[in-house]
């Protein structure tokens, strides 16, 4: 294969803004034989830079999406049902797919989110990367053009939907790690995407996209294409709002700080364990590159706002040592002696499903009621909802579960077990068992396109067909059903799952809600399964078996 560099580079730069080495590379690797899988984040120009160069090759460009629902069939070809009906099988009468059709035109396929294809169907090509062939039944063999080549995309970042590329594909491909752009050159495509000439809006909105990828809590932040959308959002809300925005202003500001949330809240992906929003991340940033930071070149330490109050760091009082702040225990009552290890006072007990009456006679007793003044102090929020009798607040406990999850998960988990009132404890039981459900039921994580591919009835889900096995079955029927049709389809396999919830006394407050909301979760996620739940503490209780009905 040979490349006319001179009219590659002339139609990259036209097109494309920057990408120079990245071009260079490719051309090499694909002017040696090579195919390649290019390995970035989204709205890094990888299809853009690809299609330019098929494009001044002069090659055919011939795209498949890659997600879990594409099947061999889909890649390779299937022949035509109504010409195999009348006919039988011939040659002529197979229909190419995707990767045969590129073979025999010598063009590039291209695989977009590759990671997202599942296993069985890369193995189709493992011959036409190898061999440069591919065997198709009742066909024969399908020979490569010399300028054929496999181009692969994927992003690494994506966990979700994704899944292994295996080690025999990986060692046939030759990989190009594709970043960001700089700076400068992300000003340059918003200004040729965008057409605008207002050079602050075009650099705030792509500062602020560049900023949600360096932000701690941030996993993956937002490409060139939400600084794209902040620009052509804002100069199109701006007349809405009567704001001019050839100077940044106040009201521009705020105009921007809009188009900002609606362009760049969907792009953030949290890292584990962050307890913000995207639409606070935005603010955040807003604020820092408008406010802050201005502020801060000028060597200013507070921000200049009327309800902004802040000391100098050379006169906040630093605290004399790290930690959490532990309230002192109370003195009084003799230390509790525990069994050596390994010595067994008395063997653990294991209620199972049919002696639950057994069981709540037994834990009736339950852990011991709490003070108000207690619950009081070891829960500050509490006094927005409790008082001092023990009298609770519904509508307050809600305003504060809706401002601090955390915290009235924290508070509802304690006073559940160890409210003062019995009618308390039984009201906090309920609250806390139609949140759990009700965050649990948010968002059932489902596992598409994993499974085997089977060939199973026509049920109206796939519409991949299994010529051999329809043929067999509609033979000498003068009018076949849907059910006589047979189609290829992703099974799963139902496994087989053990929940354990810990119920023991050191189990309370927070760490008992996130554990009932954990398992519900799980629960949810893993309908289609068998499942078991069962409590342990220093006895164990089995209150679901896997055989039982879900």
């Amino acid at each position: 294969m040979s490349f006319d560099l001179t009219a590659v580079f002339r139609a990259l730069q036209s097109q494309v803004v920057g990408r120079r080495q990245e071009a260079e590379e490719i051309v090499a690797a694909l002017a040696a034989g090579r195919d390649v899988v290019l390995e970035g984040p989204p709205g890094t120009s990888k299809s853009t830079l690809l299609r330019t160069i098929a494009q001044a090759s002069g090659l055919p460009f011939v795209l498949v999406e890659g997600n879990a629902d594409l099947t061999p069939a889909k890649l390779i070809g299937y022949h035509n049902p109504a010409q195999v009906v009348r006919h039988g099988y011939r040659p002529e009468d197979f229909v190419p797919g995707p990767l045969p059709d590129a073979m025999q035109r010598g063009g590039f396929l291209y695989i977009e989110e590759f990671n997202r294809v599942p296993e069985d169907t890369l193995n189709a090509l493992l011959g036409p990367l190898a061999e440069r062939i591919l065997v198709v039944p009742r066909v024969g063999i399908v020979r490569a053009a010399d300028t054929f080549r496999l181009i692969a995309a994927m992003n690494p970042f994506d966990n979700v939907g994704t899944m292994r590329v295996s080690r025999s594909i990986g060692d046939r491909l030759t990989r190009l790690a594709i970043g960001y752009q700089s700076e400068q050159e992300e000003r340059a495509i918003v200004r040729r995407r965008t057409g605008s000439r207002n050079r602050w809006l075009v650099d705030a909105a792509v500062a602020l996209s560049r900023a949600t990828r360096d932000h701690p809590e941030v996993r993956m932040g937002a490409s060139v294409r939400g600084a794209i959308d902040l620009v052509l959002v804002a100069e199109r809300l701006a007349p809405l709002r009567g704001v001019d925005l050839s100077k940044p202003d106040d009201a521009a500001k705020d105009v921007v700080l809009e188009a900002a949330l609606l362009a760049l809240s969907g792009r953030i992906a949290f890292a584990e364990g962050a307890g913000r929003t995207p639409e606070g991340i935005v603010r955040e940033l807003w604020e820092n590159y408008f406010y802050f930071i201005p502020q801060a070149a000028r060597g200013r330490q507070t921000l200049d706002l009327p309800s902004a109050v802040a000391l100098p760091i050379s006169q906040r009082r630093r605290r004399r040592r790290r930690g959490p702040v532990v309230m002192p225990l109370e003195r009084g009552g003799e230390l509790p002696t525990y069994p050596e290890p390994g010595e067994v006072i008395e063997p653990p007990r294991i209620y199972r499903p049919n002696e639950a009456a057994l069981l709540l006679t037994d834990r009736a007793g339950g852990p011991m009621a709490r003070r108000a003044a207690d619950i009081l102090r070891d829960h500050p929020v509490a006094r927005r909802v409790l008082r001092e009798d023990g009298e609770m607040d519904p509508d307050e406990l809600q305003s504060l579960l809706q401002e601090d999850p955390q915290a009235g998960i924290s508070l509802l988990g304690d006073l559940w077990p160890h409210a003062p009132d019995e009618q308390l404890r039984e009201f906090t039981r309920r609250l806390a068992l139609k949140i759990v459900i009700r965050l649990a039921r948010q968002s059932p994580t489902p596992i598409p396109g994993r499974g085997q591919l089977r060939s199973v009835r026509y049920r109206f889900n796939s519409d991949d067909l299994d010529l051999d096995r329809t043929l067999e079955e509609i033979a000498g029927k003068a009018y076949p059903e849907y059910d006589d049709f047979w189609v290829r389809e992703r099974v799963r396999t139902r496994r087989t799952w053990v929940l354990l919830l810990d119920v023991s006394g050191s189990m309370r407050g927070a760490k008992l809600m996130n554990a009932a909301l954990a398992v519900a979760s799980l629960a949810r996620s893993i309908q289609d399964d068998h499942f078991a739940v069962v409590l342990f503490w220093r006895d164990a209780a089995v209150l679901k078996s896997a055989t039982q009905d879900e």
